[in-house]
C-alpha cells in the first residue's frame, strides 16, 4: 500500500508540474509529504549546471515541505494526497468539505479535474465534494450539482 500510495502521489503532483514525494516512517507513525512547486523547479534549473549530478537534485527536496508552501499550494498537495490514498483503499463513500477554499483558479480547476477523473474510474464510489467556490465541472449524466441558494439577508443585517 506504501509504494502504490507514493507512486500516485508523484503522478497527481505531476497534474500541476509539481515533483515530490512521500516519506513514511512507520515505526514513528509519520508521513511527511515533501512538494516542488513548478516556481522551485524553475528557480533551481536556471543557473544550474547540466552536469551536476542527480544526488544533487535529490537533496532539493530537504528545504520544501508543507509549512513553506502557499496556502493554495497547501490544498493542491493535500488533494493529491487524499487521492492517492484513496487510490489504494476501498470505502463507499468519499467526501470532502471547502477542498477549494485556499486555492488559486489554476489549482482549482486542475484539482476538481483529477478528482472527477479519479471518480469516473471507481463507479462504485460516491464522491461528494462540498465547495463555496464556483464548480468548473458541468453536469453529466454521472455528475450531479446541487447548487443551494445564497442566504437571505435581512435589511437589519446589513
Amino acid at each position: 500500500m506504501t509504494v502504490r500510495t507514493k507512486l500516485h502521489f508523484i503522478k497527481n503532483l505531476l497534474q500541476r508540474g509539481y515533483t515530490g514525494k512521500l516519506e513514511f516512517d512507520h515505526t514513528q507513525c509519520t508521513l511527511i509529504p515533501k512538494v516542488k512547486t513548478d516556481q522551485d523547479v524553475v528557480s533551481e534549473s536556471v543557473g544550474r549546471n547540466p552536469t551536476d549530478s542527480q544526488a544533487d537534485k535529490g537533496s532539493a527536496y530537504q528545504r520544501k515541505d508543507t509549512r513553506s508552501l502557499s496556502g493554495g499550494e497547501k490544498s493542491f498537495t493535500t488533494i493529491c494526497l487524499l487521492l492517492s490514498l484513496w487510490e489504494t483503499m476501498n470505502c463507499p463513500v468519499r467526501a470532502l468539505d471547502e477542498f477549494d477554499v485556499f486555492m488559486d483558479a489554476a489549482n482549482r480547476k486542475i484539482a476538481m479535474s483529477m478528482m472527477v477523473a479519479s471518480a469516473r474510474t471507481q463507479r462504485d464510489t460516491q464522491f461528494i465534494l462540498i465547495t463555496p467556490q464556483d464548480m468548473s465541472v458541468k453536469p453529466d449524466a454521472d455528475i450531479t450539482i446541487l447548487r443551494l441558494q445564497p442566504p437571505r439577508r435581512s435589511a437589519a443585517a446589513a
